[in-house]
């Protein structure tokens, strides 16, 4: 589908609206300068930044109207299979991520999805290792934030 420029800002202003009023009410965490309210916020302001980008660039190419299109790739094979993987793998990895641990789907779910986009097995490997370490150690250790260690339970706690 094409959102037009407009119709997305409004939905992005929509989710961080939404984001701010649900971080609101998150009670702040005792003994740290920052609390649970903090990535929901930043999330919520780059949001409301890409609207309001996206809203700028409407009113410059004069096109500040509602609407949603169907583009021409969604018709091409293969397209929508990559959507339904991309759902799919969401949908796994949300079953998976406690019985495996965070670890072991957070690796898993990358390699498939990398492969299925056509990376290289050395570009794959290495981006997949990278940003599974990289997520766990800024929520394991700089946040705190307890991931389920699944099957390698004694290992990583």
């Amino acid at each position: 589908m094409r959102v037009t420029d407009l119709t997305l800002a409004l939905l992005l202003l929509a989710l961080a609206a939404a984001l701010a009023i649900g971080a609101a009410s998150f009670p702040p965490m005792p003994g740290q300068a920052f609390g649970p309210r903090l990535f929901p916020n930043l999330i919520a302001t780059g949001l409301a930044i890409c609207a309001g980008v996206l809203i700028l660039r409407a009113a410059k190419a004069k096109d500040l109207r509602l609407g949603v299109a169907i583009p021409a790739w969604w018709h091409e094979p293969g397209r929508r299979g990559n959507l339904a993987i991309l759902l799919g793998s969401i949908l796994v990895y949300t079953l998976l991520v406690e019985p495996l641990g965070f670890l072991l789907t957070t690796l898993a779910l990358l390699v498939l999805l990398m492969k299925r986009l056509g990376a290289s097995w050395q570009s794959t490997l290495l981006a997949s290792v990278a940003g599974t370490a990289v997520t766990y150690l800024m929520f394991a250790w700089w946040l705190r934030v307890p991931l389920p260690p699944g099957v390698l339970n004694g290992i990583v706690n």
